[in-house]
């Protein structure tokens, strides 16, 4: 099932053993951070932690905030707020000692304006629609391996919900029923058959897999290895920590950094490439304005002209912060286009036909080819 983290209420569409496709995020810009009293200094100072919190969901650069473009404007942070709120959280301490309760504050921030704030400074924005990541997950204690039930385990859930409540990501885990059990064995996490982990996945329909193998390796020591299965890559890492919750926390860090730079590319005037995106369906003005506000909402367009008219279609010339591949991404996940190509060739193969030949670059620069999802 899909879960949902703590952090603001962040919401997924939930969904149970069918097919996921993606995953809608809601609260993306609201953080709840401590505050030391209600004086406009220290609520000041709360937003600006919020703001930084908000800054790295929305872009899924962990180092966002510590960019020398954003420095002025994390300081104003106040300016961006829409609303908050005060509330007292009593903590719980195992040894049942008497402690006061502590102040929290729920800020939420203006999307437009904070949107608009990144791309003057040049950031990409990653929007809702973010990868449903399926993750696998197994332990080795004393020699003895087995597959993980994350909901059954108060440690590795606090590692995941904290790393992906923290960055805005959505997480499936599997059910771990007979089918499950049926489909997966613990060695084909361990060995890393990749045939194996993306059958057993192909149940839940997701964007993209992670497996972990962790490790106790001492006292209060932990390690993992990870891979991440993304449109047929395996990109590895590992992780350490302290605790199981840490070396967990680490390490899905890490899988979100990955899928950050893919999906909402860092910023770099040198990152921003053209992009012809022929949309076939668009028969009125209506339909030309909703693909052209889709267009523009997308986190990595930057600009989105019009370059040709076709009775049925238009042609649009985007300037897109990544490549190619990056828009493939984006759009793939939003659920508005499909793919208009031929069956068994490539949606970037060089237009014919109707399609004009003066959208192509001298060099035969392809062009993408969607249509409107009915």
């Amino acid at each position: 099932m899909l879960l949902s983290c703590a952090s603001f209420a962040l919401l997924f569409y939930v969904v149970a053993g069918g097919t996921a496709m993606a995953a809608k995020v809601s609260g993306l810009y609201g953080a709840e951070v401590m505050v030391e009293g209600q004086e406009t200094g220290q609520r000041n100072k709360a937003i600006i932690e919020a703001f930084k919190r908000v800054l790295v969901k929305i872009t899924g650069n962990r180092g966002i905030i510590d960019h020398p473009k954003l420095a002025k404007d994390i300081r104003k942070a106040p300016r961006y707020v829409q609303q908050y709120r005060y509330r007292l959280v009593q903590v719980e301490i195992p040894e049942k000692v008497a402690v006061p309760p502590v102040r929290m504050l729920l800020v939420s921030f203006d999307e437009n304006a904070v949107n608009r704030l990144l791309r003057q400074r040049g950031f990409a924005v990653w929007g809702h629609m973010r990868p449903a990541t399926l993750v696998w997950l197994s332990t080795e204690q004393d020699g003895w391996r087995t597959l993980v039930i994350p909901e059954a385990d108060e440690l590795i859930m606090s590692g995941l919900l904290t790393a992906t409540g923290e960055r805005g990501m959505p997480i499936l885990f599997p059910l771990m029923d007979l089918e499950d059990q049926a489909a997966l064995q613990v060695s084909d996490i361990w060995g890393g058959f990749a045939d194996s982990i993306q059958r057993a996945s192909n149940r839940y329909g997701p964007d993209a897999v992670i497996t972990g193998r962790l490790v106790k390796v001492g006292p209060g020591l932990w390690r993992a290895d990870w891979t991440l299965y993304l449109q047929g890559e395996e990109l590895l890492w590992d992780s350490k920590g302290d605790s199981l919750a840490m070396a967990v926390e680490a390490g899905i860090h890490s899988g979100i950094d990955v899928l950050a730079s893919r999906f909402a590319p860092i910023a770099g005037d040198d990152n921003i490439g053209g992009v012809h995106l022929r949309v076939a369906g668009i028969a009125d003005l209506r339909s030309y304005a909703r693909i052209k506000d889709y267009l523009m909402g997308q986190g990595i367009v930057e600009q989105a002209a019009l370059a040709f008219v076709e009775p049925d279609a238009v042609t649009y010339a985007l300037q897109v912060r990544g490549d190619q591949r990056a828009l493939e991404q984006d759009i793939s996940l939003s659920g508005v286009l499909i793919s208009d190509a031929p069956e068994g060739i490539d949606s970037s193969i060089p237009p014919t036909g109707h399609t004009p030949p003066e959208v192509l670059t001298d060099s035969g620069e392809a062009v993408l080819r969607y249509r409107i999802k009915p």
